[in-house]
């Protein structure tokens, strides 16, 4: 990258230049018109410098600013992903038999997070129940909600319950698309243009058949010569959020969305490939942990701090969430090591995680914890595939906590 002087740097060498021509000057009177002069002038040129910066920045995509970054995509026909709010084909409100439910007559609540839901469809409910489709009234992942779960009718009208169930998920709610996603999509674009369908151009074919659409992974030949398998997810992108904030993480895609990608698929690959788009399979991953807590703590200790303990976890639960965040942040079939092609869930991954989050180890220089919250004096992950430390998972599968055992040492 180009270098550019600060200002100090360039009115460094205009009073340098300045001594040369009259080594009498006094650079260091503050009331001198020359040193006055020489401090704006070193402003001015540093202005103009920053403005070349910013031009040198945004000629490449890996340095563009946000807004030359969205430009570039215009150029590319790309854009952002935006946030997309989060629906459910069925959720279930009881009551009256006969009652009828017009569309968006309910609003729902799902306390935990304080976001509202609207019914998208009605109809009359019959046996004691109806089953209705519903839509978050804001965008984003907040509004995701794993089955099975409770929603609470707001003012619900006569012959309607006030408490409603999630029988699927609340899903495809995701906030709007990461400015290092976009850029990795728009360097994908430039480093390898569409080449009439193949396996480059199938990522981008998902992103542009559906908003909800985040990640898609290919693989090629897996019902045979000219299939080609895409897995997709959609909803919870900004995992460390959603974690530390409790949300309901949910990464699996709706049908709606599947249905969506599929039809794009059908009319825009090459007429000899089979494409068929499929969501993951989630698979709970087990883990056990050895750990050393810092002098003083004890399992039942509460950390206490707003910003990465909002939700005032003790240390067993924080332990386990840190545990789960690493395996939520897996990609589809686990991370690929040089050393082998099958994915896998890797134990020193969530050692690192943890560490990052929750090590009471002091760097010697700063005298600062390299967790942000200290707790932990050591730790160590049990083989997860025994007696191997990494667990394989297949190329459809998911990674989801599982049962997370804490063992304490000393």
């Amino acid at each position: 990258m180009a270098s550019f002087p600060i200002p100090s740097t360039i009115q460094a060498r205009y009073f340098a230049y300045l001594k040369s021509i009259k080594p009498d000057l006094n650079i260091n009177d503050p009331n001198s018109d020359f040193v006055i002069r020489g401090k704006a002038l070193a402003g001015l040129i540093s202005a103009l410098y920053g403005d070349q910066q910013k031009v040198y920045k945004d000629g490449f995509i890996n340095t563009m600013r946000p807004e030359a970054l969205l430009l570039k995509g215009q150029d590319l026909g790309i854009a952002k992903q935006p946030a997309t709010p989060a629906d459910s084909p069925q959720v279930r409100v009881t009551g009256t038999d006969g009652t009828i439910i017009a569309p968006g007559s309910l609003t729902f609540l799902y306390v935990p997070t304080n976001v509202l839901y609207s019914n998208v469809n009605g109809g009359t409910i019959a046996s004691g129940h109806l089953d209705l489709q519903i839509q978050a009234t804001v965008v984003g992942q907040i509004g995701n909600v794993k089955a099975p779960d409770t929603l609470t009718v707001v003012s619900p009208p006569t012959g309607v319950n006030t408490s409603a169930s999630v029988m699927q998920n609340i899903a495809d709610g995701a906030d709007i698309e990461t400015d290092d996603s976009y850029r990795a999509r728009l360097l994908s674009r430039e480093q390898q243009p569409p080449a009439g369908g193949n396996q480059t151009d199938y990522p981008n074919f998902a992103f542009s058949a559906d908003p909800s659409v985040r990640s898609a992974f290919i693989r090629r030949f897996g019902r045979g010569l000219g299939t080609v398998d895409i897995y997709i997810t959609t909803g919870t992108t900004d995992i460390d959020t959603a974690v530390t904030e409790g949300q309901s993480i949910v990464r699996i895609p709706s049908s709606t969305v599947l249905n969506n990608v599929q039809a794009y698929y059908n009319s825009h690959v090459p007429l000899t490939d089979c494409p068929q788009v499929y969501a993951p399979t989630e698979v709970n991953v087990d883990v056990e942990i050895d750990v050393v807590l810092a002098l003083g703590l004890t399992m039942t200790s509460i950390p206490s701090d707003p910003i990465n303990n909002p939700l005032n976890l003790n240390c067993m639960q924080l332990i386990q969430r840190e545990v789960a965040r690493a395996l939520y942040k897996l990609p589809v079939g686990g991370r690929i090591i040089p050393s082998n092609s099958a994915g896998q869930v890797i134990a020193s991954d969530i050692e690192e995680s943890v560490d990052t989050w929750l090590s009471a180890v002091q760097d010697t220089t700063t005298g600062l914890y390299f967790g942000k919250i200290p707790i932990l004096a050591d730790r160590q992950v049990k083989p997860l595939d025994p007696p191997n430390y990494n667990k394989v998972l297949a190329e459809n599968q998911l990674a989801a906590p599982g049962t997370i055992t804490v063992t304490q040492g000393v």
